[in-house]
C-alpha cells in the first residue's frame, strides 16, 4: 500500500513537472514568435537615434523586454532595462490609487466637496467633488490650455505652485459638474494636493511610501521640483529639418503627470492590479467602476484608467504625451497579461507601434472567425426626384461646422445644387423633402433643416453644420475691436491691432498671430490655445470683451480696458 503511495505519489509530481514544462516551453515559444514580429516592427529604425523601451507581463511575469535606440544623444547612452521614461499621463493612475487609500483609511470621501480640502477654489455651485476630478467631470478648464492662454510655453519652466494658483484662480467651468466628460489636466493636479495635504506630506513623498516602497518599485518617482536627480533619466527628441534636439519638457506639476519610471517597475505595478500586494480589493474594484453623468450615461473612464474592451477582451489602459515622450500601459485582466510601452522619439508614431505590439500579442488569443466584428451597414443610394429649380435657392449659402471649425458652401449653379470646395465642386442629386445625395460612387447624404445641413456618411456617421453669414470687415469696421483686453482668470493680456486689413492678436510672449472673421464677431486663431474668439457686446452695441476657447478651456473672458 505504502509503496503504492509513493509511485502514485511519484507518479504525480512527474505529471506536474511535464505539464509546467510543455507550458513554460509553449511561452518561451510565444516569447520568441513575439520577439520576432517586434524586431520586424523596429526594423524601420536607426538604432543610433532615439528609441523604445517594451515589456510584456504575463501570469505575474515580466516575460519579455526589449530596449532599442538612444537614451541621450549627447552621450551616446543606449536605452537599458536600467532607463528611466517620464510617462506622463500614464501617471494618473497612480494618483488615483493614492487617493483611493485615503479613501479606504477613512480619511476622506469620494463625494466630498474638493474646498473642504482646497479653500482656494472658487465656491462652485453645484460643488465639485473628489470623484469629479477623478473621473474628469468636473468641468474644470485644462491647465495646459490655460497656461498657453496665459502666455507660456511648455518648455517654459513651469512649478506645481504656479499650476495650482492658476487652477485656483479660475471662476468658470467648461460645462456644470458632472453634466460630461472632458478630460482636463488640471484634475489631476488638484488631486495630487489633495493627497498632499490630508496626508500632511508631499504627494512624491506620499507614494513613495505608500506605493513604490511596498511594491519595490525602487526606480520610480514623481518629479516635482527643477534640478530633481532621476538616475539613469532618458531624454526626448524631435528633429528639426534633419537633425535631432532635445524636446524639453519643464513643468514640475504632480499627479496628471511626472512619474519618471522603468519598465521593470512598471511590471511590477501592473502584477500588482492581480496579486494586490498593496492596496485591496475594494480599492482595485473602485478604481475599475464606471460612473454615470447626471444623464445617466457612462464615458468609458475610471479613476486614471479608461475601461473598455480590445479584440473581445477587457482592457484597462492610459497612454500619455509630454513633449516627444510617449508612454502606454494596458493590462488585459482576463488573460493576466500587460503592455508596456515607453518611447523618446518625435518621430516614431507611438500610438500606431502599441496597437500593432497589441495585434502581435493577442494573436494567439483571438478566434477571429467568431470574433463579433461591429456591425457596419452601408448606406445605399437612393432613386432620384424632381425639384424645382427656384427650390433649391433656399438651400444656398455656407455653413459653419463648430466642432471641425470648418465651413461649407452650398450654391445653385446652371439649375443644379452643387457642394463647394477648395478643389471643385460636386452635384447634389435630390432624393427627398430636403434630402440630397452627392453624385459621387460613395454614399454622402445632405439633408437641410431648422437653417442646419447634416451630412451622412456611408458608414451613418454624420456631420451637422449651421448656416451663417460671412463676415465682411474693412480696416474701418474691424477698428471697433482693437485695444487691450485683460484677463483676471488669467493675468494676462492681449492687445488687437490692424495690418493689411485683418485682425492681429499680439501677446508679449505668444507674439503677433492673425486672426480670421468668420462671421460677425467671430474669428479663429491658430495659435497654441488661442483658437476661438468670440467678442461680447453691451447693451449699446460697444465691444466689451471676448471669450475665447480651445478644446479643453471654454469660453475664458477677457475684459477690454479703457484707452
Amino acid at each position: 500500500m505504502r509503496t503504492t503511495f509513493k509511485f502514485i505519489t511519484s507518479l504525480l509530481l512527474v505529471l506536474n513537472a511535464v505539464t509546467s514544462y510543455a507550458q513554460n516551453i509553449g511561452e518561451e515559444i510565444n516569447i520568441h514568435r513575439i520577439s520576432i514580429k517586434i524586431d520586424s516592427l523596429l526594423s524601420h529604425y536607426n538604432a543610433n537615434e532615439p528609441g523604445v523601451a517594451i515589456g510584456l507581463v504575463k501570469n505575474n511575469k515580466l516575460v519579455y523586454e526589449k530596449y532599442f535606440g538612444m537614451a541621450n544623444l549627447d552621450y551616446g547612452i543606449p536605452i537599458n532595462k536600467e532607463t528611466s521614461f517620464h510617462v506622463a499621463s500614464v501617471s494618473k493612475q497612480f494618483t488615483a490609487f493614492a487617493i483611493l487609500l485615503l479613501e479606504d483609511e477613512g480619511k476622506l470621501s469620494l463625494d466630498d466637496d474638493i474646498r473642504a480640502y482646497l479653500p482656494e477654489m472658487h465656491d462652485f455651485e453645484p460643488k465639485i467633488t473628489i470623484a469629479h476630478l477623478l473621473n474628469h467631470t468636473s468641468g474644470l478648464k485644462d491647465k495646459y490650455n490655460l497656461l498657453r492662454l496665459s502666455g507660456w510655453t511648455l518648455d517654459d519652466v513651469i512649478t506645481n505652485e504656479q499650476v495650482l494658483q492658476l487652477i485656483f484662480n479660475q471662476e468658470t467651468l467648461n460645462f456644470k459638474p458632472n453634466d460630461k466628460h472632458m478630460y482636463s489636466n488640471a484634475n489631476y493636479a488638484l488631486l495630487a494636493e489633495i493627497v498632499a495635504r490630508v496626508s500632511k506630506m508631499s504627494f512624491s513623498e506620499f507614494t513613495q511610501k505608500r506605493i513604490f516602497e511596498p511594491l519595490q518599485m525602487y526606480d520610480s518617482q514623481f518629479v516635482d521640483q527643477q534640478g530633481q536627480v532621476v538616475k539613469n533619466k532618458s531624454l526626448s527628441y524631435l528633429k528639426v529639418d534633419s537633425t535631432y534636439v532635445e524636446d524639453l519638457f519643464n513643468n514640475f506639476s504632480v499627479g496628471a503627470t511626472n512619474l519618471n519610471t522603468t519598465i521593470t517597475d512598471l511590471s511590477k505595478w501592473a502584477i500588482n492590479y492581480d496579486i494586490k500586494t498593496v492596496g485591496n480589493e475594494n480599492i482595485f474594484r473602485k478604481m475599475k467602476t464606471l460612473r454615470h453623468l447626471n444623464n445617466g450615461e457612462t464615458y468609458g473612464y475610471a479613476n486614471g484608467l479608461f475601461i473598455n474592451t480590445y479584440k473581445g477582451f477587457r482592457r484597462l489602459e492610459h497612454s500619455g504625451q509630454d513633449a516627444s515622450y510617449q508612454a502606454y500601459l494596458a493590462i488585459f485582466p482576463e488573460l493576466n497579461f500587460s503592455v508596456i510601452f515607453t518611447n523618446t522619439n518625435g518621430e516614431i508614431n507611438g500610438a500606431r507601434m502599441v496597437y500593432d505590439i497589441m495585434d502581435i500579442c493577442l494573436e494567439q488569443y483571438v478566434d477571429y472567425e467568431t470574433l463579433e466584428s461591429p456591425a457596419v451597414v452601408k448606406l445605399t443610394h437612393q432613386s432620384p426626384v424632381s425639384i424645382k429649380p427656384e427650390e433649391l435657392m433656399q438651400y444656398e449659402g455656407h455653413y459653419w461646422d463648430e466642432g471641425d471649425k470648418y465651413s461649407r458652401e452650398i450654391k445653385v449653379e446652371n439649375d443644379t445644387l452643387r457642394f463647394i470646395t477648395k478643389n471643385g465642386n460636386t452635384a447634389l442629386v435630390p432624393v427627398g423633402e430636403h434630402a440630397f445625395e452627392m453624385d459621387i460612387d460613395d454614399y454622402v447624404g445632405i439633408s437641410f433643416a431648422d437653417n442646419k445641413m447634416t451630412i451622412t456618411l456611408d458608414d451613418g456617421y454624420q456631420i451637422i453644420s449651421e448656416k451663417y453669414t460671412p463676415a465682411d470687415y474693412t480696416a474701418t469696421t474691424l477698428e471697433e475691436f482693437t485695444g487691450k483686453y485683460y484677463s483676471s482668470e488669467l493675468n494676462a493680456y492681449y492687445s488687437f491691432f490692424i495690418e493689411e486689413e485683418q485682425l492681429i492678436a499680439k501677446h508679449t510672449r505668444l507674439g503677433d498671430f492673425p486672426l480670421k472673421a468668420i462671421k460677425n464677431d467671430y474669428f479663429i486663431g491658430h495659435k497654441g490655445s488661442f483658437l476661438k474668439v468670440v467678442f461680447v457686446r453691451n447693451a449699446a452695441k460697444d465691444v466689451i470683451g471676448f471669450e475665447v476657447s480651445s478644446s479643453r478651456a471654454k469660453n475664458v473672458v477677457f475684459t477690454k480696458l479703457k484707452s
